[in-house]
């Protein structure tokens, strides 16, 4: 089965030259835009399965516009063209725009084929050096997430530690009022404090919280 191939960029002779090469590859070349935005209007009548999108200047408008673009078409893969040989440009576009593959601005036409072909299949083609820094990325950012989990654990007070425990427990409001001998209103109030501060929605995922990252266990074995 053909793969459908939109094309986004500023230059038509280059949009053109394009889809006849990519025709002559045996890919369906079914829209070609002037921009992401001219893209954009079209794409319920076309629904490309690629989308071949220029990194125009400035590339912070262009990785937004493309971001959007995601959201209207989710299903559809995007490899950007003429992205400068940056890793952290790269990155850039992976992070901000969720691009599935990259032609650096040196590439040939034989890059883009390949390129395309393995985004088709679910892979990418990049650099050792582009893989090593999206693996550092992906440890930070864990890691980042991990200390705030933490410091969200520590902004709590004993007592609220103490209704945490009673709610993984599956205690109700006046059970844990009675349990710790306070009024209703306020184990309430520290519901609402809990969930505020550890960014929840509900008793439900407080529960959830609290079993998933161990914080109960620590409570009890300090109560211990």
């Amino acid at each position: 089965m053909e793969l459908s191939i939109a094309i986004v960029h500023h230059h038509r002779l280059l949009r053109e030259a394009l889809a006849i090469s990519l025709s002559e590859k045996a890919f369906s070349v079914i829209h070609q835009a002037y921009d992401v935005d001219q893209l954009s209007v079209h794409i319920e009548d076309s629904h490309p399965s690629v989308v071949l999108a220029e990194a125009s200047r400035p590339l912070e408008k262009c990785l937004d516009c493309l971001s959007r673009f995601r959201c209207i078409a989710p299903e559809c893969k995007v490899i950007m063209l003429d992205v400068p040989d940056h890793d952290e440009t790269i990155l850039a576009c992976v992070e901000m725009a969720g691009i599935c593959g990259y032609i650096v601005e040196d590439s040939s036409f034989d890059d883009v084929i390949r390129t395309v072909r393995a985004v088709a299949a679910g892979k990418t083609i990049c650099s050792p050096r582009l893989a090593n820094l999206a693996f550092t990325r992906i440890s930070v950012l864990s890691r980042r997430i991990y200390s705030t989990r933490v410091s969200d654990k520590d902004c709590l007070t004993r007592r609220e530690q103490d209704i945490m425990e009673a709610i993984e427990r599956g205690l109700s409001n006046k059970e844990i009022a009675a349990e710790l001998r306070i009024e209703i209103s306020t184990v309430k109030n520290h519901v609402h404090n809990i969930l505020d501060k550890l960014h929840l929605e509900d008793r439900r995922s407080a529960a959830h919280y609290a079993k998933e990252h161990g914080f109960v266990a620590r409570h009890r074995n300090h109560c211990s």
